[in-house]
């Protein structure tokens, strides 16, 4: 499955607007209550609708806060609240080779649920849903307030093959389920055990979070890095050369990462268990909301060549306003969004990071007085007034004491410049 564009109309805080995308790696940017959050969620609802159509599965619908509303006064104290329907999402997407639309709708505030006409994309789901080995697309919603909850989950069944739909339940929602995966893991260990050889597709999901994890701390594929589950412990573990610990211990970057990747591995291998070792192969839709939160600057730098090199045949659709991230973004499809209009960009790969924050992002890349003070500044240097360059590098000594960075280049640039005027 790839997304090639959508149609959003009264969905939150949008009236209207139109996105393309590209297979690979989309990059959403832009400053914070620009609606980046609320594309992801309108495309969530749009994949619902192929959801829908997967048998026992709960499908994600337009809620009654995603109705575009605006807000007029009424008197000096109240306000009246307008809402504006219908709201939809019309996806045009590309499945098997064939091309196919769909639009999702809310007819108003008082419908119970929305609708998903015309009907094929519902139809064609459940047909593959439940044929024998037919491929099933990858469609997951990591959303920023996603939850990775520890609640109790189905019993493990000791049936040889567990129902593929499974690889959907809670894939659009903010709550992920720990538990369920411990369980896969130990159904997966035992049914090892009883077969007496490694279980192909359960061996592929952990090798994805290992060789992930190997980008991301070390910037290269290397062979110490491990995830496992401990049945004494009863624990999924974590092993980084020497260091071996229980993931739910580790830090919350940590934690975001090997849980969100471990997440998507083990619904590939769910969805299309016969890809055996070549379930990362799987194509599909994936949507993570602020791909930049918990991570290390170091960990921005690598995070969207994990991800491609680890699951190579996904359409990931991401948002961020990290400049590390944008800087990091190699061969990606850059939409730059703000609150009137929207931007394709090339990619801005190799910039240095405080270009990319004053010429893309309009900020500053420091603090307004700081910046305002080397500002003035360089000017004087320029113009030969080393007096004012003078009063103005005291200024910054005030503002950052002696011995920071900043003052000790503006120092040097002073004297250098006393040197040649001498």
């Amino acid at each position: 499955m790839i997304l090639n564009s959508i149609e959003i109309r009264n969905f939150r805080g949008i009236e209207y607007r139109n996105f393309d995308f590209k297979p690979g790696f989309n990059l959403v940017i832009g400053e914070n209550g620009k609606g980046k959050t609320s594309i992801l969620e309108a495309i969530s609802v749009g994949l619902g609708g192929f959801i829908a159509g997967v048998p026992n599965v709960y499908s994600r619908h337009f809620s009654i806060d995603e109705i575009r509303a605006e807000y007029q006064r009424a008197g000096d104290g109240s306000c009246i609240k307008l809402t504006h329907t219908p709201v939809e999402v019309t996806c045009y997407a590309t499945i098997h080779n064939q091309k196919i639309e769909w639009i999702r709708t809310r007819n108003s505030v008082n419908a119970s649920r929305s609708t998903i006409q015309p009907r094929q994309i519902v139809k064609l789901a459940e047909e593959l849903s439940t044929k024998e080995g037919g491929e099933l697309p990858i469609i997951v919603y990591e959303a920023a307030a996603r939850v990775w909850s520890q609640k109790n989950d189905t019993k493990i069944t000791k049936g040889n093959k567990q129902d593929r739909s499974l690889g959907y339940r809670d894939a659009l929602g903010e709550a992920s389920n720990i538990k369920r995966l411990k369980n896969w893991c130990v159904k997966m260990e035992l049914a090892s055990f009883r077969m007496q050889k490694k279980i192909a597709e359960y061996e592929a999901a952990k090798k994805a979070v290992a060789e992930f994890m190997s980008i991301m701390e070390s910037g290269v594929l290397r062979g110490d890095y491990e995830i496992f589950y401990d049945h004494q412990l009863e624990e999924i573990m974590y092993s980084a050369g020497n260091d071996i610990l229980p993931v739910n211990q580790l830090s919350a970057g940590y934690q975001s990462l090997i849980w969100m990747v471990f997440d998507i591995a083990y619904r590939m291998a769910v969805l299309n268990p016969d890809y055996g070792f070549e379930i990362t192969k799987t194509a599909g839709v994936i949507l993570i909301d602020e791909i930049d939160m918990h991570l290390h600057p170091r960990w921005q730098w690598n995070v969207i060549e994990a991800l491609r090199y680890v699951f190579p045949n996904v359409q990931f659709i991401a948002t961020t306003h990290a400049p590390i991230i944008i800087a990091s973004a190699k061969n990606v499809n850059i939409i730059d969004i703000d609150e009137e209009d929207y931007y394709y960009r090339t990619s801005m790969y190799g910039l240095d990071v405080n270009a990319t924050l004053e010429n893309y992002q309009k900020a500053q890349s420091l603090p307004s007085a700081v910046d305002r003070i080397v500002n003035d500044f360089n000017r004087s240097i320029d113009n030969q007034l080393l007096d004012e360059a003078e009063e103005h590098l005291m200024a910054l000594k005030r503002e950052l004491g002696d011995e920071h960075p900043m003052v000790v280049k503006c120092r040097e640039r002073l004297e250098l410049e006393k040197m040649f005027t001498e």
